[in-house]
């Protein structure tokens, strides 16, 4: 059951997918819980897999993300894909956004995990750092899911583990057009050299608009979606 964000008042108990809107040109934030695994496998494969990926040359740990870059685009031969693993432990990554595309599955690990996103656009972000706020969505996930997360990064977005005791989740990270979105200059010279990495992409959120949403208030006023499995 797809759930739009104009139905989320009307609903009681969890469902496991939603389609929030973000704009007639723009498409919308898809989250889908597709699997449970049993008690205590999520945490246990997170914990693997995080330390697996620190065992990557490419392995790069920046805005509190710690990330590995494991599918290289290649430009020159028309492929401009890139595969990452990346982590959410036990830290809160920085809000932020990017230019691209982005498609990721996920497993969390034993107390779940957070995905907050801010509709708000980085000049509103500026000029009103209170709006970021108020177009605040928080989808939360259960311990132990798999899930599927589809989305423009341009959306500000931060992923959290639900309890900071546990690490969050482990994922893999499509790109699906590394230099999709980005202005002609140097960052865009550096992907098409097939240089990119998560890091690079990343552009925090102004720091005015994260402090507010991070008031206790700001949670309480949020667009809060529960997804799980029936």
């Amino acid at each position: 059951m797809v759930v739009s964000t104009r139905d989320l008042v009307k609903l009681s108990g969890p469902r496991s997918c939603v389609s929030i809107p973000t704009g007639p040109e723009t498409l919308p934030i898809e989250v889908t819980v597709t699997g449970k695994l049993p008690s205590g496998a999520g945490a246990l494969l997170v914990a693997s897999a995080l330390a697996q990926q620190e065992k990557n040359p490419d392995f790069l740990d920046e805005y509190n993300e710690p990330s590995a870059l494991i599918g290289k685009t290649s430009f020159s031969k028309g492929d401009p894909t890139a595969i990452y693993t990346f982590g959410v432990d036990t830290r809160d990554l920085t809000f932020h956004r990017h230019a691209g595309h982005r498609a990721i599955t996920g497993i969390s690990g034993g107390k779940g995990c957070e995905l907050k996103f801010s509709l708000c656009s980085p000049e509103e972000a500026t000029r009103r750092p209170e709006k970021f706020s108020e177009d605040l969505y928080i989808v939360k996930i259960p311990g132990d899911r798999l899930f599927v997360l589809r989305f423009s990064g341009t959306v500000y977005h931060q992923f959290c583990p639900a309890d900071r005791s546990e690490n969050g989740f482990f994922a893999v990270s499509v790109h699906t057009n590394e230099a999709g979105g980005l202005e002609p200059g140097e960052l865009l010279n550096r992907v098409l050299d097939d240089k990119g990495n998560i890091p690079l992409l990343t552009e925090p959120a102004p720091a005015r608009a994260v402090e507010l949403a991070e008031h206790p208030g700001a949670r309480d006023r949020a667009y809060i979606i529960v997804l799980d499995i029936e």
